[in-house]
């Protein structure tokens, strides 16, 4: 009878759970280690997701940095060469990338000599800094054209009236297309055209250099690279991975084989003058460095002889009527500014 009820019992126990805590135990332990394993993963991906985040977060830093280290555009035009009493035509020009960018066509007045001689104006395409617009370039551009030159300007991607953002791509586009409108438009010869460019223009001049054909490249206050300027300030930093904007004039340089002529002053604050000098002991010949005085943005005021004398014996060939040293003070025929 005892042995019925204990069988029963143990039936019972196994019917309704009583017995077999073991399992029971075993089960709820497997339970946890799985709560546990997915706690964890929970963990790694909040992890991996946070510095996904803050890595983002520091590429958009970077950018910002990037942009407002190498471009500083103003979209508002204060003057056009109307103000200087100049003729011009408003060029509209579309990019590679489709965007519309905007220059000025302003044509010269032949010198005598020229006139006289029914010879070919040439024709200079300016590329200006990194600052502003083409209207806080019209001395400049004023001083071209009293050389009797043809000056063809344009604001890159994001400068002035021109559309899209500025970039070293959009950049070296827009002086294709610059460069294309010139030759297939308006029927500008290579071998009467010359490209200029100061300060990051002058990257673009050395870049554009290298891909076309021109009769010469004049740059004015050149750097080497943006990648060195920023690991001057930023060091222990693989830039050249990061910097989307490089302008890697020492590299370019090498490509150019028309003649150069580089002006740089000893006294710029922004660029130094070693840049240049690097420069041009990377070009090929025919080549040359001007040294000149006068702070980066001065330069036309303090150095105006020897800067005249210099471009335009490098456009035309010829000889000044005096030499001039770039430290000389000695008066040549360089035009007085008539920019109000």
């Amino acid at each position: 009878m005892c042995r019925c009820r204990l069988v029963f019992s143990n039936d019972l126990g196994r019917i309704f759970g009583l017995h077999g805590t073991a399992n029971t135990s075993m089960y709820s332990a497997s339970q946890v280690q799985a709560r546990l394993l997915m706690k964890s993963r929970t963990r790694l991906w909040l992890r991996f997701i946070l510095i996904l985040m803050l890595a983002g977060g520091v590429y958009l830093l970077l950018r910002d940095y990037e942009q407002g280290l190498v471009y500083a555009p103003s979209a508002f035009v204060q003057r056009t060469p109307r103000d200087a009493k100049m003729t011009f035509d408003n060029i509209a020009l579309v990019a590679d990338d489709g965007i519309n960018i905007q220059g000025w066509f302003i044509p010269a007045q032949p010198l005598e000599q020229e006139a006289a001689t029914n010879s070919a104006v040439a024709t200079l395409v300016f590329f200006h800094g990194s600052s502003g617009n083409l209207g806080d370039c019209l001395e400049k551009i004023h001083f071209f054209h009293d050389m009797g030159l043809d000056v063809f300007a344009i604001d890159y991607h994001g400068f002035g009236k021109s559309g899209g953002a500025p970039s070293e791509r959009a950049l070296t586009g827009d002086a294709l297309a610059a460069y294309g409108y010139l030759t297939e438009k308006r029927g500008v010869k290579p071998e009467r055209l010359y490209i200029y460019g100061e300060g990051l223009g002058a990257a673009v001049a050395i870049d554009l250099a290298a891909k076309v054909r021109a009769a010469g490249l004049i740059t004015e206050g050149a750097s080497t690279s943006i990648i060195e300027k920023v690991e001057d300030d930023w060091p222990l930093i693989p830039w050249q991975y990061l910097l989307r904007n490089q302008f890697d004039s020492l590299t370019r340089i090498r490509d150019v084989h028309i003649p150069v002529l580089m002006i740089h002053s000893a006294d710029d604050e922004l660029v130094p003058f070693n840049s240049s000098r690097r420069l041009c002991a990377l070009a090929h010949e025919p080549k040359e460095l001007v040294e000149i005085h006068g702070k980066h943005a001065d330069v036309l005021i303090e150095s105006l002889d020897v800067y005249y004398d210099k471009i335009d014996h490098f456009v035309r060939g010829q000889s000044p009527d005096k030499s001039v040293s770039s430290n000389s003070s000695t008066s040549t025929n360089a035009p007085v500014s008539k920019v109000p």
